[in-house]
């Protein structure tokens, strides 16, 4: 007995022993990991190209230079199967998707600008009438008369990565920039430290959402930024030529956005703020976001397969370049994360897929629109039965339907079943389906997840690949579908502490987020519903 007591004592003890071992080697492992996770960034950069289509980065491939997109590839981690997990693809959802880590369904940013069924008015994504434009203008910066500042985020319903970060840390800076204000805007998120855009004048202006004056390093830009780049030609020997000084005189300074040199303004006033605001050089965690929007509008007027759209993609090369130099040396490779992605991509001209034979073409949603109304007539009698049809959804009269006591469902499903005699159309969508179901991994899905119920239409209607508004049948290109062609970006991230590779599973744009949120130690966007990247995480 006593032998069997003097056992089982030594049994206790030899595992208390290696359980106070135990406990130690993951109290220390736990310490190193929490150590690893204070070193974080000094600073984010999120660069947003305005359509940069995947195919891009090998199209232009051989004619980049060696530190732009090859340094970027070379040195940091290419996911090359990075998809827009909703539809529409717009510049609007694009830029918010990618900073809160959501889609339309959930932050609210449903197109560039929707009809409101509660009031009956448009609603832009980014217009706010309370606010007031602030520039270099003669009183105080201040100009009440300009719309173009009257902005503000207070549209997207959730944060961003760059709100999660003020929150964590009240001394850490953001600063969004863009040619267009969504694109500025929507990035810098709720709580930015300012977000500036060009205005129809061709200045950097903000709105009073952000400050009351503009800083002294950005008037003294927009006294000197536009004289040498709106004169002489932008040309391509042997491709094309544009006179930059007719341009100038018939859209007057604002034209710039459309040429590549508004991309390279744009790189100017990055620099500026990086080198004015330290950004990077203090305590703190600071962020920019960066969104270059030449690109999508020389793409809309020219088309992919442009040479004016090559030759912008070059001098992009060259511009993001010298942002890379200046945060090397500001900042230092080893101190940054920075990520580069598009908001979305474009369709191929249909007249060019015709060309091919590659099914494909042009049609007027009007006639849509007219059509229904006869038919609805036809069935239900007199009544101004349709409210609105844009952004590819129908919005029914409501009250009338409810005063004839019509169930609502069953015109949703008409009216979706008559849209299907269309040529253009692929598949219809009605709001009840939506709501009271769930798709995974389908064409339905992404319908789904840029559905919002209070600020969507009755009817989704979803085109056939190739198809565009009768609106760029003479020339030109748009995007917002839910096919490759729209959803596939290029996604890359770069940093000291990014592994160098590539990986080829589909990821989704709603992952940058969180995963920019894991490495700073931060909570992820409240509304978030993608996944951090392992690749870049672990």
């Amino acid at each position: 007995m006593i032998k069997k007591l003097i056992i089982f004592l030594v049994l206790i003890t030899g595992f208390q022993s290696f359980s106070q071992k135990k406990t130690k080697g993951i109290s220390f492992s736990f310490k190193v990991s929490t150590e690893n996770e204070l070193e974080k960034p000094k600073l984010v950069v999120g660069i947003v190209i305005d359509q940069m289509r995947y195919d891009y980065i090998y199209r232009f491939w051989e004619d980049f230079g060696d530190d732009g997109f090859k340094k970027l590839i070379g040195e940091g981690h290419f996911f090359r199967n990075a998809q827009f997990g909703y539809v529409p693809t717009y510049t609007g959802p694009g830029h918010a998707s990618i900073y809160t880590g959501t889609t339309p369904s959930v932050h609210g940013i449903i197109a560039n600008d929707w009809y409101d069924k509660n009031s009956g008015d448009y609603i832009y994504c980014a217009g706010d009438g309370e606010m007031h434009t602030v520039c270099n203008c003669e009183q105080k910066n201040v100009d009440v008369a300009s719309d173009d500042g009257k902005m503000s985020p207070h549209h997207m319903l959730t944060t961003t990565f760059g709100d999660e970060l003020k929150l964590f840390n009240k001394d850490s800076r953001v600063f969004g920039i863009s040619l267009k204000d969504r694109g500025a805007i929507l990035p810098a998120g709720h709580s930015a430290d300012a977000a500036y855009w060009l205005s129809s004048e061709g200045t950097w202006i903000t709105s009073s959402f952000y400050m009351d004056n503009l800083p002294d390093y950005v008037d003294k830009i927009n006294n000197n930024q536009l004289q040498n780049f709106l004169k002489g030609m932008w040309s391509v020997e042997g491709e094309f030529s544009h006179n930059l000084d007719d341009l100038l005189l018939s859209s007057g300074k604002s034209a710039i956005k459309k040429t590549p040199f508004g991309n390279t303004i744009l790189k100017d006033l990055a620099i500026e703020i990086l080198n004015e605001e330290k950004l990077g050089q203090g305590e703190n965690t600071d962020l920019i976001t960066i969104s270059f929007s030449s690109t999508d509008y020389i793409g809309h007027k020219y088309g992919p397969h442009a040479p004016e759209i090559k030759d912008t993609y070059l001098r992009l090369d060259k511009d993001i370049q010298e942002i890379l130099e200046v945060i090397d040396n500001k900042v230092g490779f080893e101190n940054v994360v920075l990520f580069i992605t598009a908001d979305h991509g474009v369709v191929s001209e249909p007249k060019e897929l015709l060309e091919r034979n590659i099914p494909s073409g042009y049609f007027d949603g009007s006639v849509m629109k007219t059509e229904l109304s006869i038919h609805l007539k036809s069935v239900y009698g007199e009544g101004d039965w349709i409210k609105n049809y844009s952004n590819n959804q129908l919005f029914l009269n409501h009250s009338l339907i409810s005063n004839l006591n019509i169930n609502l469902e069953e015109i949703q499903r008409k009216c979706a079943q008559f849209f299907l005699k269309y040529e253009w159309v692929k598949n219809t969508y009605t709001s009840t389906q939506l709501n009271e179901n769930e798709y995974q991994d389908s064409f339905h899905s992404l319908v789904q997840r840029g559905y919002n119920q209070k600020r969507s239409g009755d009817v989704v209607v979803s085109l056939q690949t190739g198809w565009l508004s009768s609106y760029w049948s003479n020339g030109g290109t748009t995007h917002g579908s839910s096919y490759s062609y729209d959803t596939h970006v290029p996604l890359i991230f770069w940093g000291g502490s990014i592994f160098q590779g590539q990986t080829d599973r589909k990821v989704n744009i709603r992952d940058i987020a969180p995963t920019i949120s894991t490495i700073l130690g931060i909570a992820y966007p409240n509304g978030c519903t993608g996944n951090p990247l392992p690749e870049i995480t672990e």
